[in-house]
């Protein structure tokens, strides 16, 4: 009996690692594991945990659940985790205990996988990471998550404890999240050279942590005014960019995570939607589109040129001066529901927005109605004066109303989306439908078009 028993003190180790999945984690990695106690290895247990509730013959300060040396929350991560980690998505717990994750008596994990927590754990840095890490069918899950990002966010993102995205990413158009896994937290650091390649590399993914930092996201006390972005895009990183002349391609600044200056919005969309990374064929740079050196451009970068534009061509609440958001047009078609996390109609557009391959009947809930009066561009019943707020629209009848309402012609048959880089008034030309060339005169302009034969127009427009 007395040598089985001394088998079995000679197999059990002194330091009961919790197996490959820890030590793989970056707490527990035996070389560069957590080490608050300089006596004990990296990543040991004990660095944590105290072995028989004391230490050296001092009792523990607990007792605490499985004899932590502290209580189990967010106070005992801060023993190391206090000031900012050095990938540069953790700011510090000032900034943590700050954020709407931290704050929200909703935080808590629902389960069913891992386990569902009790409200009393809400805020608690555990509800999202598993101290001693995880793994799944593809290894190691990063960042001491329970699970990989956007099955962690949805989690929670339902509409029963935090606003409903899930069903928004179940639309037919929607960003990528579940097919981009390439998202990796060491990106958000100004530091990795490898985000200052620009075009020569491609940076594109979408996911969850592509546009929020759960570490720093919180709710806006107020809307915010373009180009500022939400509260809830704190933290990230983004691509500043600086505009060269008309037609030319723009060059970027990488503004890392660490940076939590004011973010502007379409710094965040410019690090998929520009030449800073590697666009897909066909795809537009939109930094390039909407430079304000351009002849016209939605006033997304800078206000808008044309300053003789007529108020009452405006639906409610806009004008000339007014900046707008990339998020004014792309984002979740129900009431409510912000950001462009998915949609019903295509371009993940709020509206929908006929086009010349895509034809339909305009009305006043189509997309660029949100911002230009209906019943000034698109209605023949309209009053003469409500008209004339466009100066294309004319005494014969042949104007604005005329293409829209009478021949059917979408908005986007004559006007490009986002800029032009030659034409003013955002006019679209050298398309297969539509206008092939337009020319600008000192009264008007002549277009020759897919439609009709050249014609002149005298209008006010600036040049």
């Amino acid at each position: 009996m007395a040598g089985l028993l001394t088998a079995i003190f000679v197999i059990v180790p002194t330091d009961l690692r919790a197996g490959p999945t820890y030590d793989a984690s970056k707490h527990g990695h035996p070389e560069t594991g957590v080490q608050r106690i300089d006596a004990e290895g990296p990543g040991a247990c004990a660095q944590c945990h105290e072995n028989h509730g004391s230490r050296n013959g001092i009792p523990n300060a607990g007792p605490f659940d499985v004899l932590l040396f502290r209580g189990n929350d967010a106070h005992l991560c801060y023993e190391c985790h206090q000031s900012s980690g050095a990938e540069k998505v953790y700011h510090g717990s000032v900034i943590w205990s700050d954020s709407s994750h931290s704050r929200s008596p909703m935080a808590y994990w629902p389960g069913p996988v891992p386990a569902a927590r009790k409200p009393s754990d809400a805020g608690k840095c555990v509800n999202c990471h598993d101290p001693h890490g995880a793994d799944d069918a593809t290894g190691t899950i990063p960042s001491m998550l329970h699970l990989r990002e956007q099955t962690l966010c949805l989690g929670c993102h339902t509409g029963v404890q935090a606003s409903d995205v899930k069903s928004d990413f179940s639309k037919p158009y929607r960003h990528p999240i579940a097919f981009s896994q390439r998202h990796s937290a060491a990106e958000a650091s100004i530091q990795d050279p490898a985000h200052f390649a620009g075009g020569a590399t491609n940076q594109r993914h979408a996911e969850c942590a592509d546009c929020h930092n759960a570490h720093v996201a919180t709710s806006d006390l107020w809307p915010p005014a373009a180009p500022e972005a939400s509260q809830r895009n704190f933290g990230v990183a983004r691509v500043a960019v600086v505009n060269q002349a008309a037609g030319q391609l723009p060059t970027y600044v990488w503004r890392g995570a660490e940076d939590i200056a004011q973010p502007l919005e379409y710094e965040l969309c410019f690090k998929c939607h520009s030449s800073w990374t590697t666009l897909p064929n066909g795809s537009p740079d939109l930094a390039q589109l909407t430079n304000p050196n351009n002849p016209s451009y939605h006033p997304i970068q800078a206000e808008g040129k044309n300053r003789n534009i007529d108020p009452m061509a405006f639906s409610d609440g806009w004008s000339w001066d007014r900046r707008v958001f990339c998020s004014d047009c792309h984002g979740s078609d129900e009431d409510g529901r912000r950001g462009p996390h998915g949609s019903m109609h295509r371009s993940l557009l709020k509206r929908p927005y006929p086009t010349a391959s895509a034809p339909a009947p305009t009305t006043a809930s189509d997309l660029c109605f949100s911002c230009h009066r209906h019943e000034v561009y698109a209605d023949p019943t309209a009053s003469t004066a409500t008209q004339q707020a466009s100066r294309f629209n004319d005494a014969s009848g042949r104007g604005h109303t005329y293409h829209v309402a009478a021949q059917n012609i979408a908005c986007s048959t004559c006007h490009a989306t986002h800029g032009s880089v030659s034409n003013p008034a955002l006019i679209a030309s050298g398309g297969a439908t539509g206008i092939i060339l337009y020319s600008q005169g000192g009264g008007g302009g002549t277009c020759t078009t897919t439609c009709h034969e050249p014609r002149n127009y005298t209008v006010s427009y600036p040049r």
